[in-house]
């Protein structure tokens, strides 16, 4: 006789009871349905590499022709101020680099095996985030009066690890791995630009500054969106596997 019940993980499933009057086994009943990180991971997976550069790219090329506006005619123009913790780029910056954060974390969550180091990329992504929209950097080397390249010496060590296991991970697809060493490779520019314009801790002419200035923005707003896209890339290939 074939009869529904529920199984005591509360289930529906059917049990056939023998001859004998005692049920069989019940069923173990496996769900295939996505999660919901799988699920975000393939809404990004979706979404085009150009239109991310092309959104990125307006957006940034505008930041900095305000900027340099800013700088060099409109001075009172307070919100183009590239050197600004409030200016319209600024935010630029940190939602690019929140959006690498997304889905630099969408790539360590659905990572089977799980890989410890991509989280402790992602984290490190995120920090930048939170760093580039609140300056904490530079507010912890007025307060401490040390460089901060000095004071961030243990989080960019660990970070520099988590990047080299994340692209050994995927090295062999190019286009990602391309990607991921022109975004960093950026970001190291716009740190050597930032230490430049405070070098022998005063700021330097503005000759000097203001030029090294914009163009450390511009690389930071650059390599985020490659870091972005290298994470898109990563979710694409998965959907292909």
């Amino acid at each position: 006789m074939i009869r529904p019940y529920h199984c005591a993980i509360g289930r529906p499933a059917a049990q056939r009871e023998s001859d004998s009057g005692f049920p069989v086994a019940c069923p173990i009943t496996v769900s295939n349905s996505p999660s919901r990180l799988e699920r975000l991971a393939s809404f990004a997976a979706a979404v085009p590499p150009r239109w991310i550069a092309a959104v990125a790219g307006i957006a940034i090329t505008a930041s900095i022709v305000f900027g340099i506006l800013q700088r060099a005619i409109y001075p009172t123009w307070t919100a183009a101020n590239l050197d600004s913790e409030l200016s319209a780029g600024t935010w630029v910056s940190a939602v690019l680099l929140w959006s690498t954060t997304a889905g630099w974390v969408l790539v360590a969550g659905t990572e089977r095996p799980p890989a410890r180091y991509l989280w402790l990329w992602s984290i490190l992504l995120g920090w930048l985030a939170i760093d580039e929209g609140a300056a904490i950097h530079e507010r912890a080397e007025r307060w401490s009066g040390i460089d901060w390249q000095v004071l961030y010496v243990p989080i960019l060590g660990i970070g520099a690890v988590a990047w080299w296991l994340t692209l050994r991970r995927y090295r062999e697809h190019r286009r990602f791995a391309v990607l991921l060493i022109a975004g960093t490779a950026a970001w190291a520019g716009a740190l050597l630009l930032e230490l430049i314009q405070n070098w022998g801790g005063k700021p330097v002419p503005a000759i000097i500054y203001d030029p090294a200035m914009i163009t450390e923005e511009a690389l930071e707003m650059t390599g985020a969106t490659m870091l972005l896209i290298s994470a898109v890339l990563v979710l694409q290939t998965r959907r292909l596997d």
